[in-house]
């Protein structure tokens, strides 16, 4: 059976996220933006390729998701769906228990949720920027084959849009968990209902909680500057501010030769629910334990690595280019399924 009971055990299998290829921008019509476009396509999947052989030389088995070439099997009213380049965003393997959403493209909420619709806050009407009213058209195929795997290890699968390990640290028999705003606890009741035995301890992120803390072992955290969370008993890392790259929320990065004027607009008018809230996310902070004494990080930081090799773990430095443009670090472009 999988399991994952901490997130800094021996990682044993692991979803990598995949890219659209730069074929399927074949359909923008301005060459200079669909050149771009193809640029970082094809870097990003360089980049998720070298992260899996990375991983494999660890041992770690690699799943990667399947995505068409085709945009019209992506594209719902006017938004074409974003690749699951994230796949933590939408699974998490807690003890033994597998949470994904189904991975059915249509009917998915009404099936799952009846005429209710989701579990949501109730300051929450998107997902992934899609009205809630639209969600049973939102496409989780790419999740049929890890659907197929998981159930061939004798998993319990519960479907659910709302616990991911994104917002969800596993450390034995503690759960933290992040929120979206002030004062939510919807994901907290949910677990402390799913798992009576576990201690639920909520930390204000405001954002993914991944983006915020990463306990990389039982006396080590890394953090982004301002998070309270005194009530952990581990030294804490605060990563330097200087390395995040955007100061604006909404705004995203690329090198100047891949971008234009031209270009942000497009971006912001066709493809801004691709991106995420880049200014919740400090990648330094996002990156991907291997096993108690190896964490695979997209950059270079000579005062973090100091700090980890304190505690004898060993940096291993796989770069990601375009981590500011997915609002994406390691961490997100991976999702833990089995660890030892």
């Amino acid at each position: 059976m999988l399991n994952v009971y901490n997130h800094w055990d021996k990682l044993k299998t692991c979803i990598v996220g995949k890219s659209y290829s730069p074929k399927f921008y074949d359909f923008v019509s301005d060459t200079n933006i669909r050149n771009k476009l193809r640029i970082v396509a094809e870097q990003t999947e360089e980049d998720l390729d070298n992260l899996s052989k990375q991983l494999q030389k660890f041992g770690v088995q690699v799943i990667r998701p399947v995505v068409t070439d085709n945009y019209k099997d992506v594209l719902y009213g006017n938004k074409l769906l974003p690749a699951p380049i994230s796949p933590r965003d939408y699974t998490a393997v807690i003890d033994n228990k597998v949470f994904m959403p189904s991975p059915h493209n249509r009917g998915l909420y009404n099936k799952l949720r009846g005429t209710d619709w989701p579990l949501m806050p109730p300051t929450c009407n998107t997902i992934d920027g899609f009205a809630i009213e639209d969600l049973y058209n939102y496409d989780h195929s790419w999740l049929k084959d890890v659907q197929d795997f998981v159930e061939k290890q004798g998993n319990e699968i519960v479907y659910d849009m709302d616990i991911d390990s994104a917002m969800v640290h596993r450390v034995g028999d503690t759960l933290y968990v992040g929120n979206w705003s002030p004062g939510d606890t919807w994901v907290v009741e949910k677990l402390v209902e799913l798992f009576p035995n576990k201690r639920i301890q909520l930390i204000e992120t405001h954002g993914h909680l991944d983006g915020c803390i990463c306990i990389v072992s039982p006396n080590l955290v890394i953090t982004r500057p301002n998070m309270d969370i005194t009530f952990l008993d581990k030294e804490v890392y605060t990563i330097n501010i200087t390395n995040l790259r955007i100061t604006k929320p909404g705004t995203w990065w690329l090198p100047s030769e891949l971008t234009s004027a031209k270009f942000e607009d497009y971006i912001s008018t066709y493809l801004q629910h691709w991106i995420g809230n880049i200014q919740e996310t400090y990648v330094g902070v996002n990156m991907l334990m291997v096993d108690p004494s190896n964490v695979f990080c997209s950059n270079e930081d000579e005062d973090l690595f100091n700090a980890l090799e304190r505690h004898n773990i060993t940096p291993h430095v796989v770069p990601f280019r375009h981590e500011w443009f997915w609002d994406n670090g390691l961490h997100c472009v991976t999702s833990d399924l089995d660890r030892c």
